[in-house]
């Protein structure tokens, strides 16, 4: 396979923001057959995948938050064949970076793609692998609003706390622990201004086309991915699943209960009394209130939605050099098994 690599830098997301992850620091560096593209606006996606599609794109690196890296997948999903879809690589340029970091991805975009560069040129010169990991996003269809494909659905407590985080000025990954924290404590001391947000959604649910027996629920949330933001990685048995289900959470439970036991409940060890902690195949999710979808919001007062597998994808998994920062390597979270790796044979070299 010959690599033709792109970097797709969304301006507007957090960290290309504030530390200017433009085209032009990465030309000062990248290879001449690299292509380099700033997006400021949705509007200037699809130029930017009919650019991807005809160039024969196969590695994209997403310099963008999780928000960038979900309406860019959907436009290519929309607009590339599934078996022509590039291996995609999401890099730290956002405010919230779920996916990147489920891959291991710790170092700045710009010394990120220093040693991809390094990596892929050892591969064309037959010298190591490249590794990938397939990944089905969620394919949501909203009956309001059409099709996205995202690799985090939230809804709920997690979807009222991620509307005060955009309300924020300027927030940072810092606003999160803040947020979480206050939450927590406020809770435990029984403020009534942070109560309300523990206050349960009415929602009915059907999962794999059975109907789940709450009525009402303190969160819900799917992913293809192990682990959310902070600590959180609260899917049971998550190494179990494969490709072919993703991760979802649906908890009734009493809101002191979820508190008191925290930790072991936000790291899976355990399930909460009245909740499901499976891999489903479809959810059909009829509530009151809004969601996210990888932190984009939706803020109508009803939602009526369904969630399945979207199409095969492949990202690419990163050298531990890219996973080490300040002299700690950082693990990755997902079951390494399903990884495939590709050696150039002496044919294509």
């Amino acid at each position: 396979m010959d690599v033709r690599c792109c970097i797709f830098n969304n301006m507007n997301s957090g960290q290309n923001k504030r530390h200017k992850y433009n085209k032009d620091k990465f030309h000062a560096f990248v290879p001449d057959n690299y292509t380099v593209i700033d997006v400021y606006s949705p509007s200037d996606l699809p130029a930017a995948v009919h650019m991807i599609r005809e160039e024969g794109i196969n590695l994209l690196m997403i310099n963008g938050g999780d928000g960038t890296v979900q309406r860019l997948v959907t436009e290519m999903i929309k607009s590339i064949p599934e078996e022509n879809l590039p291996i995609i690589l999401p890099l730290k340029g956002g405010t919230t970076n779920t996916v990147a970091s489920n891959i291991g991805v710790r170092k700045n975009p710009l010394d990120s793609v220093k040693i991809i560069i390094d990596h892929i040129k050892a591969y064309n010169n037959g010298e190591n692998s490249l590794s990938t990991l397939p990944l089905r996003p969620l394919k949501l269809t909203d009956k309001k609003y059409g099709t996205k494909y995202g690799f985090l659905f939230t809804n709920g407590l997690i979807h009222k706390v991620q509307q005060l985080f955009y309300k924020q000025e300027n927030p940072t990954f810092s606003t999160v622990v803040n947020l979480v924290t206050t939450m927590i404590g406020g809770y435990t001391l029984r403020s009534q201004s942070v109560k309300k947000y523990f206050s349960k959604t009415p929602e009915t649910i059907l999962i794999d086309g059975v109907r789940y027996p709450e009525d009402k629920y303190l969160m819900t949330f799917a992913s293809p991915l192990q682990k959310l933001l902070l600590w959180f990685k609260p899917f049971y048995n998550a190494d179990a699943k494969g490709i072919d289900k993703f991760y979802f959470v649906a908890t009734a439970a009493d809101p002191w209960l979820i508190i008191k036991n925290l930790r072991i409940f936000s790291t899976g060890k355990q399930v909460p009394p009245r909740t499901y902690n499976d891999t489903p195949s479809h959810l059909s999710i009829k509530a009151e209130g809004g969601y996210a979808l990888d932190g984009e919001m939706n803020n109508d007062e009803q939602t009526e939605l369904t969630i399945e597998e979207g199409p095969l994808m492949k990202v690419l998994v990163v050298p531990e050099t890219v996973r080490t920062s300040y002299g700690i390597t950082y693990r990755t979270h997902f079951n390494e098994s399903l990884v495939s790796m590709h050696k150039r044979s002496s044919a294509e070299l």
